[in-house]
């Protein structure tokens, strides 16, 4: 199965991860529908769908078997925050959302404490496509040099954490969770204060 998007690749990066996480084969379409078209490559779309000319191949019926390691909760985050677990925290918003510097929609503003910041968009080149291999391993490595495992990704609602969960799981990186309650959950309670700054 290939997922894509026509919005630099984030919701199909999020369908990965969920197919992934059910044990479904699945790759996300680099550049996606963009990508695409800029290639030549046909579209189908109303009335020329299923009309018998160009039928996808059949599919074997697929028995999704749910794993939970790919996600992770908000008292595996705060115990990682805290340092009373193992792993990594990533935050995948741009700088301004990991040190607040930027309005958001969130509750508060800033990221998580002990978090390092990885922009998911800053692994994309101005097309939507990942970078070429050795630029991508060096923006990934200047972060995660000397990481622990897991490496937790969040964002806002753990949607643009999956873009950057593609692009280490390209790098070979295992050992990635994605926090989905991210900083739309986290944010909410005042238990939990985020950290503010660089």
């Amino acid at each position: 199965m290939v997922t894509y998007d026509s919005g630099g690749g984030i919701r199909a990066a999020r369908l990965w991860w969920m197919l992934r996480a059910i044990s479904v084969p699945a790759a996300v379409l680099d550049g996606g529908l963009e990508a695409w078209q800029t290639a030549g490559r046909p579209l189908v779309s109303g009335d020329d769908i299923g009309d018998g000319t160009d039928r996808a191949p059949a599919v074997p019926p697929l028995t999704p078997f749910p794993r939970p390691e790919p996600w992770a909760g908000i008292e595996e985050v705060a115990a990682i925050s805290r340092g009373d677990r193992p792993g990594t925290l990533v935050c995948a918003p741009p700088a301004g959302g990991f040190d607040g510097s930027t309005p958001t929609r969130y509750s508060r503003r800033g990221h998580i404490p002990g978090s390092r910041s990885l922009p998911g968009r800053d692994l994309l080149d101005s097309a939507g496509r990942m970078l070429p291999g050795p630029e991508l391993a060096a923006r990934a490595d200047a972060v995660l040099h000397g990481a622990d495992s897991p490496v937790v990704l969040y964002r806002g609602g753990g949607i643009s954490a999956a873009g950057t969960a593609l692009a280490l799981t390209l790098l070979g990186r295992d050992g990635i969770a994605v926090y989905d309650g991210s900083l739309e959950e986290w944010s909410k309670d005042p238990a939990l204060p985020p950290e503010l700054g660089g």
